[in-house]
């Protein structure tokens, strides 16, 4: 957790990586890495919370990378390993529970595999309050209530659809984007009392009102229209996006991010056909919210993080290619509320970048509907909802194994 603890350090955020005393928390932030967004969620909730109440003790743990590194590491690859290689197999594991919850064999296997210690470091941190911003950390922590801890934990749904795994008896509150949300937690059982719709947290540097032709200034870019292409923190699908926009170098500025795949970063650096004043290549940056200032359209996949901190940006989305399930999902809900257009092969592709050269005020109407949108989605709404948790469920005591 590199970034985390870096980031940790920087906003006096105690971090699992860092030198501190791991000693009782006001606030344990819990969530995994498969998939960069749901601890990109938990960090802008994190900041949030510390700027709101610096007093604050606040927590944040990638639950799997420790309590069980290597068996983690062995998760993360199959997982990526089949979203590439077997697609459609996914996409029926991910449908199976789509609308259901996880059975408690499930969720049995999940807390032995990954959270089989997790009493051990609840027992150390003692947190009055659990925010979990991944299904499997909110499934293993609602394990231990089951078995009698007296915890209160915040689940907080970082996509634009609702699944099986995120739903717990023991999850006092859920966090939600968006409405529709909302209604299928309650499909699936959940109380609508136990409900807030708050939007996705982002980070607070997304939020800030700039100017396109300073931040290309800021960057070294000219000021020409220009693309930027993300694929998550993974960097998943870069590499194929950047080859198919490289046609249109002459015309246009290209940056790709390619997050912390050093793999993908190599590559591109060494493929002479992508050496071009035109093309930027980029790794992890943290500079983000400027390279999307800069842009006049982001091509991406639809995780909802990064979709969220383009729409809070109000820098118009072209959407391609999605891990299957809770991307497509997402993409679905995008397109349809008009807060991103998608292109379904190169020829569209190109199609979209033809329009933003010859007739960039296509992606305007785009652009109104981002920053209406923006009222529902403000990073104020969640970090708000946990404060009044801390407020209005005092704590109920901390139970000591026997």
């Amino acid at each position: 957790m590199d970034r985390i603890a870096q980031t940790g350090a920087r906003n006096g955020l105690a971090r699992t990586n860092d030198a501190v005393d791991h000693g009782p928390v006001d606030i344990l932030l819990v969530s995994e890495n498969f998939g960069t967004g749901h601890t990109r969620a938990a960090e802008a909730l994190a900041r949030g919370i510390k700027q709101s109440r610096p007093e604050l003790r606040v927590q944040l743990i990638e639950l799997g990378r420790a309590l069980q590194p290597q068996i983690n590491r062995a998760l993360l690859t199959s997982y990526l390993s089949m979203i590439r290689r077997a697609p459609n197999l996914w996409r029926k594991v991910y449908g199976r529970h789509h609308e259901r919850l996880f059975p408690r064999w499930l969720q049995w296997c999940l807390h032995q595999t990954l959270y089989a210690s997790l009493s051990d470091l609840i027992e150390t941190f003692r947190p009055k309050l659990v925010v979990s911003t991944h299904p499997f950390a909110s499934s293993g922590v609602a394990k231990l209530k089951q078995k009698g801890f007296p915890l209160r934990l915040c689940t907080v749904i970082t996509d634009f659809t609702a699944h099986g795994s995120w739903v717990h008896p023991e999850v006092d509150r859920y966090l939600v984007p968006i409405p529709q949300v909302r209604e299928q937690l309650v499909q699936l059982g959940v109380e609508d009392r136990h409900i807030q719709v708050t939007g996705i947290p982002t980070d607070v540097q997304f939020w800030e009102e700039g100017n396109r032709l300073h931040a290309r200034e800021r960057v070294g870019l000219s000021d020409k229209p220009t693309v930027l292409i993300l694929g998550g923190g993974l960097g998943i699908g870069t590499d194929m996006l950047v080859q198919m926009a490289a046609k249109w170098k002459e015309e246009m500025q290209i940056v790709v991010c390619t997050g912390h795949n050093r793999k993908v970063y190599q590559w591109l650096r060494s493929d002479p056909s992508l050496r071009h004043p035109h093309i930027r290549i980029l790794g992890y940056t943290r500079r983000l919210s400027d390279w999307m200032e800069a842009a006049d359209l982001i091509l991406t996949k639809p995780g909802a993080l990064t979709c969220s901190e383009a729409i809070a940006k109000g820098t118009p989305l072209l959407l391609y290619g999605s891990i299957p399930g809770h991307e497509e999902q997402n993409s679905r809900f995008l397109v349809s509320h008009g807060l991103a257009v998608q292109a379904k092969n190169e020829e569209e592709l190109d199609a979209w970048f033809a329009q933003l050269l010859r007739k960039p005020d296509r992606f305007q109407t785009i652009r109104e509907n981002m920053l209406r949108w923006r009222k529902h989605i403000h990073p104020s709404k969640s970090v708000e909802a946990v404060l009044e948790m801390m407020v209005s469920e005092p704590s109920s005591g901390f139970l000591i194994k026997a």
